[in-house]
């Protein structure tokens, strides 16, 4: 063993010292001749390496091993490691070739920096050929002004050698001196052939200076000869392969089985995933038209920005999954059910990406919402005869601000009511329900009150009543509500200041609604007509006047 680390030591100190190979131009006779030694010598030093390593396998397997198997070991390895390193430069020696290139490379962590400024190399490259001009311009000026301080420091320097050699006696300093000078004076001869040519390239370059309108002409006439057609068929490719899935699914939904059902949890599960897929490939025909087109530039800007959609996306996961549990049907707004949107009450008939809502009541009652804009609503069930409006077109409502008249249009942003008389007044949908309006038209009643004299008070609850329901229902009969009249009721009210206060509830149904101030006149009159008939006092109302006496004037 010692005898061979002996003989390996001078082999191993020439293969550390030995300098690398390198490839170049055909090599001279004598550098075969350095490297066939230098061949020799790598062999020997194989030849020796592999004997240590068998010498060494040899003592592991006999009886000296014991207890040094760990070693040995190590020893092995080491040798190994140190027999093909041998082995690759010998191989890479005597082939004068660098063999690393012709191994695979190793799997690297990815440098994000290095990936980036590659990724955003064309960009940069872009934005250097559209500002080349103007920054050359600028080196120039700044090259120009570089030179012009150098000059002055050259004249500077030449007055005082010219000064300093008016006082110099000494031949072999004048001499130094004079050689000093022609060094000056050839450094200010360049430095001024190098200004003259700079500005010469200056007043070239601002010669080719162009109009604003026919550099910007050019700048669109190349990027679309160029950048143009490759962005307008990604687009193009983009669009055609969207519209085409998108019809596709819409064909899906008509045809399909499952579609024409209700809406069962696996079939939004796969609408869903359709929508994912038509996004994922639409954008991977964009980018796929804009590779095989070699045009990187674009290609680069639409990474990035697909990247920037995936960081922020990060930050809209929980709004993202929100989303998707509206379109599963198990988030806070369900199909089938009332949500109540900009405060008129709407069924939910379908969630997607554009959700549709509908009330039944209301003219083009649908809308079509984004699923952003569900987010913030919630739903209820939807009750068995749900109101879904106050009013339908055509009937005839009071509201709260004294207007009556008939609804014409009621849609979800307006409501319009024809007056008596025809003139059309229009409220904000929302506006109309905050004035509470009274539909006429399911049926009404009108109250009337009227007073008699106290001198009837002996008959004024057990005559009177029936003989003016009597009279009131003949009346309107006569005056043509015999169809609208449901019912009428005469009922004692109270006891006035001045009179015995009756009560008349006229109820119709919904086809007088049209009449309804016409009907309490109609009912006034009848009442006042039963009274002259028999006789009836009605009493007006009566003032006292207390007169002061003695005693009062006293006080």
């Amino acid at each position: 063993m010692k005898k061979l680390l002996f003989l390996l030591l001078p082999l191993f100190l020439l293969f550390i010292l030995l300098p690398p190979a390198t490839a170049g131009a055909a090599p001279s006779h004598t550098d075969y001749r350095t490297t066939v030694s230098n061949l020799e010598s790598l062999l020997q030093l194989i030849d020796n390496l592999s004997e240590m390593i068998s010498a060494t396998q040899e003592v592991l397997q006999s009886p000296k091993g014991i207890g040094r198997e760990q070693e040995l070991r190590l020893r092995i390895n080491d040798l190994t490691a140190k027999l093909r390193e041998a082995e690759a430069n010998f191989a890479r020696l005597s082939a004068n070739a660098d063999l690393a290139l012709l191994q695979e490379e190793e799997k690297q962590q990815v440098e994000w920096g290095r990936e980036l400024s590659e990724l955003l190399a064309p960009l940069v490259s872009a934005v250097k050929r559209v500002a080349a001009r103007p920054r050359k311009i600028e080196e120039l000026r700044s090259e120009i002004e570089r030179y012009e301080v150098q000059q002055q420091i050259v004249k500077r320097a030449n007055a005082n050698l010219l000064a300093l050699m008016a006082h110099v006696s000494n031949p072999r300093l004048m001499e130094r001196l004079n050689a000093v000078i022609r060094a000056w004076q050839k450094r200010g001869d360049e430095i001024a052939t190098h200004l003259a040519i700079t500005n010469q390239q200056l007043e070239k370059a601002l010669g080719q200076k162009k109009p604003l309108t026919q550099s910007l002409q050019e700048l669109f006439e190349m990027f679309f000869k160029n950048r143009g057609k490759n962005l307008l068929l990604a687009f193009l490719a983009f669009g055609f392969v969207w519209i085409t899935l998108h019809y596709l699914h819409k064909l899906i939904r008509k045809l399909s089985p499952f579609h024409r059902r209700d809406r069962t949890f696996l079939v939004r599960i796969f609408d869903l995933i359709y929508i994912i897929f038509t996004v994922i490939v639409s954008f991977l025909t964009l980018l796929g038209v804009l590779y095989s087109m070699g045009d990187w530039l674009l290609l680069s800007i639409a990474i990035i920005f697909l990247l920037g959609i995936g960081w922020a996306s990060k930050q809209a996961l929980p709004r993202f999954w929100n989303q998707v549990t509206l379109i599963l049907n198990f988030g806070a707004v369900r199909e089938g059910e009332v949500v109540i949107y900009e405060g008129i009450p709407y069924e939910v008939v379908s969630i997607n990406i554009y959700s549709q809502l509908e009330n039944r009541d209301l003219e083009d009652g649908f809308v079509r919402l984004h699923i952003n804009d569900l987010l913030n609503l919630r739903s209820r069930p939807m009750f068995r005869n749900e109101p879904w409006f106050p009013s339908r077109r055509g009937d005839w409502v009071m509201l709260n601000d004294g207007t009556y008249g008939e609804v014409v249009a009621q849609t979800p942003q307006m409501v319009k009511v024809r007056l008596i008389g025809g003139a059309q007044k229009s409220y904000k949908t929302t506006e109309y329900l905050s004035q509470s309006p009274v539909n006429l038209s399911g049926g009404f009643r009108v109250p009337v009150t009227f007073g008699l004299d106290y001198g009837h008070q002996d008959i004024i609850i057990s005559e009177i009543p029936g003989i003016i329901q009597d009279v009131v229902v003949q009346g309107l009969k006569e005056d043509g509500y015999g169809q609208s009249l449901e019912r009428v009721t005469v009922e004692f009210k109270e006891a006035g200041p001045s009179s015995l206060d009756m009560a008349v509830f006229a109820e119709f149904n919904g086809s007088a609604a049209s009449r309804y101030w016409k009907v309490e006149r109609a009912v006034q009159r009848i009442c006042v007509d039963a009274c002259n008939r028999h006789g009836w006092v009605i009493p007006f109302q009566q003032v006292t006047v207390h007169m002061a006496g003695a005693d009062d004037r006293a006080f």
